[in-house]
């Protein structure tokens, strides 16, 4: 049973999970970034959260990895910012569940949108 978060990044952007218990994996670069991912699969990680900055040194390697149960990949921006990569993913993945772009923050829905309390 899979167990446990797992956080691959850059040495910067993982220390700080250490302290919440999240294991953490520094990568500086592909060679090392598929290594913390091949470790993270066979400690039977629940969920990883891959910086997207890592993401696309392992494009190859989390596509294949879409399909399966476990570990969810999850695409978060670095300490340095986000280059909307991890927004990109998820706005794909809702599409897919929902059938509509319901994260878009252009078109009708949010044309004029209100708090909704009675405006």
């Amino acid at each position: 049973m899979a167990d446990g978060i797992a956080f691959l990044g850059s040495t910067d952007t993982v220390k700080g999970f250490t302290p919440l218990g999240v294991s953490t994996y520094p990568a500086t670069n592909r060679e090392s970034a598929l290594q913390a991912l091949r470790g993270c699969l066979q400690e039977g990680f629940a969920i990883v959260c891959v910086t997207e900055e890592i993401a696309l040194l392992l494009e190859q390697e989390l596509k294949a990895l879409r399909f399966e149960p476990t570990p969810a990949i999850l695409v978060v921006p670095s300490m340095t910012g986000s280059t909307g990569l991890g927004l990109r993913r998820l706005k794909t993945l809702v599409e897919k569940a929902v059938g509509a772009d319901i994260l878009s923050r252009e078109g009708p829905a949010h044309e004029g949108a209100g708090t909704g309390m009675g405006e």
